[in-house]
């Protein structure tokens, strides 16, 4: 289905970076009397300049729902996470203070917050926490027995589950309401498609510090990040279009922010604790407030960090907290003032600070390298009609895409591949909620520490280029792991091959590391089955069928 775009013309008048809010209208008009429904959403891990374009604008091709939110809404391009890690950067979000070493995040540990700004003033609150037990019980009774611990939601994978019950609550009501959703998205494990689909994980411990030294494994993680921001911008356009078929859209104050971004470094051990080297990755994160009454977009230059939120909240309001904040709203000139940004180090030992110039230039390049990698949605709907077709292309030799396999040469293998899960392809219903676009397996017979490059080749044409890897840990076999895009399965039966790329007299070959063309595959490809829970949600511990065969 032909995706309806926000023009770019439309889309740049509001969103160029760097541009400031002033003259008249600049601050949405405040009315203390007014009691609008408010909606805030906390992304976690959303390093908001993965959905930017060269330029500044969001990438309106790739993102338009958000898109559309921004030109209703102010933005503030520069603002930056307190902190890298959830359980102490969520409650500044919800206070408007800053993180310390003494404070758990709960009620007792944040007795004034959003919930009881808004709880104390008659709102009915509708609290959906992951990581944190900040709304008061009076407030939100048995929310803390109910709630997992934020491992064992992203490990149960009810991520998409818990946002449709949160979502249902959103309507017309006669008291006025306040809705805060925790989303564990874009967050790791990478499964969500932007068709609103899910991976069905056939392999797994890719995205865990085994394999951060691995540069094509980071770019595969990272192009599966994006893919995932697609299916997060879809739920934002679900959000917004219920709150317009229930008329409290336009009326209501919505905030959209994150607790912090990453960085996809190779070589490092933590893709999240901030340092000096990848703060313009760890600490950009959204900051959006649509006010009530507002139709216009705008973007506001001064920078603000997540510890002002609330402050900027309650000052579209015309509210008083009520409690010492330590953050500034947004449209304040103490906002305006600021040159320098700061966040705090995971142990709460000091600061990374830098300078606003130097980070807006390093975020440049940070976009830049997405770009040329990835390409962007614009570019990619040009050249394939897909805002993600590029995506698929980032891997080595990409234009070897569409390429029917049989026009290649083929040469005689050494080396023997199996497939994980491979029966995935034998009965594909293209609508189902999880379709097996991950090709992924190990390659036996290799030297140790070999790696080569293949292609995944569906029904006869390429559809994904990649290098294999190896783990650190406990397995370091020779693995590999692709996303095929959605539409190159077909209802029933797939034929799926991995092919090896290699250079025979100066031209480009394939060989067969699959199928009838293949070497038998030996003993070790037998695994032992796995936890169920695990293997569907970060794909830990997977198996593959022994003896292997091809759909």
């Amino acid at each position: 289905m032909k995706r309806r775009v926000p023009t770019v013309a439309a889309v740049m008048g509001v969103l160029l970076a760097g541009g400031t809010v002033g003259g008249a209208g600049a601050e949405p008009a405040r009315d203390p009397d007014s009691r609008p429904p408010v909606v805030l959403i906390g992304f976690d891990e959303f390093p908001i300049d993965a959905v930017r374009a060269p330029g500044g604008s969001i990438d309106a091709a790739r993102f338009p729902n958000l898109a559309r939110f921004a030109g209703d809404a102010t933005w503030w391009p520069s603002a930056t996470a307190v902190h890298d890690s959830t359980p102490k950067a969520f409650p500044p979000i919800l206070d408007g203070r800053y993180p310390r070493t003494d404070e758990r995040a709960t009620a007792a540990g944040h007795p004034a917050s959003v919930f009881t700004l808004f709880g104390g003033r008659g709102y009915e609150v509708f609290s959906g926490e992951e990581a944190t037990d900040i709304c008061p019980p009076r407030y939100c009774p048995g929310a803390a027995q109910k709630r997992l611990g934020i491992i064992a939601n992203l490990a149960e994978n009810g991520r998409e589950e818990r946002l449709e019950d949160w979502m249902r609550a959103i309507r017309r009501r006669a008291r006025p309401a306040f809705y805060f959703k925790h989303l564990l998205l874009p967050h790791g494990p990478w499964i969500y498609l932007p068709s609103g689909r899910h991976i069905d994980p056939a392999i797994g411990s890719l995205f865990s510090p085994d394999g951060f030294h691995d540069r094509g494994l980071t770019l595969h993680n990272e192009q599966r990040m994006i893919l995932q921001l697609g299916y997060v911008d879809r739920q934002l356009g679900r959000l917004i279009r219920r709150m317009k078929r229930h008329g409290i859209y336009d009326r209501s104050l919505i905030a959209l922010t994150a607790d912090h971004g990453i960085a996809f470094d190779v070589g490092v051990s933590d893709r999240r604790q901030v340092s000096a080297r990848n703060v313009d990755e760890v600490a950009p994160v959204p900051f959006f407030v649509k006010a009530p009454g507002q139709r216009r977009g705008r973007v506001n230059g001064a920078h603000v960090a997540t510890v002002d939120l609330v402050p900027t909240v309650a000052d579209v309001l015309g509210l008083a907290p009520g409690w010492e904040v330590e953050g500034v709203s947004g449209f304040s000139p103490e906002a305006r003032a600021r040159r320098r940004m700061r966040i705090a180090r995971r142990e709460l030992d000091g600061f990374i600070r830098l300078g606003l110039v130097e980070l807006e230039r390093r975020r440049r390049l940070v976009i830049a390298r997405r770009a040329r990698v990835f390409g962007t949605g614009v570019s990619s709907m040009r050249r394939y009609g897909d805002p993600f077709a590029s995506l698929y292309r980032s891997g080595p030799k990409g234009w070897l895409l569409g390429l029917r396999a049989s026009g290649l040469s083929r040469r005689r293998p050494h080396v023997v591949a199996a497939f994980a899960e491979p029966e995935r392809w034998r009965g594909v219903r293209p609508q189902a909620k999880a379709v097996p676009v991950q090709v992924a397996g190990w390659v036996f017979g290799g030297a140790p520490g070999t790696t080569r490059e293949v292609v995944a080749v569906v029904n006869g044409r390429i559809q994904a280029t990649g290098r294999t890897f190896h783990l650190r840990g406990s397995d370091t076999r020779e693995t590999f792991s692709m996303v095929v895009p959605e539409r190159s399965l077909r209802r029933g039966r797939n034929h799926v091959e991995l092919l090896e790329v290699v250079q025979s007299r100066g031209r480009l070959a394939l060989r067969a590391l699959t199928g009838s063309g293949a070497a038998p595959v030996p003993s070790e490809a037998c695994l032992r089955p796995a936890s169920t829970t695990l293997r569907r949600s970060f794909g830990w511990s997977t198996w593959a069928w022994c003896p292997i065969a091809m759909p």
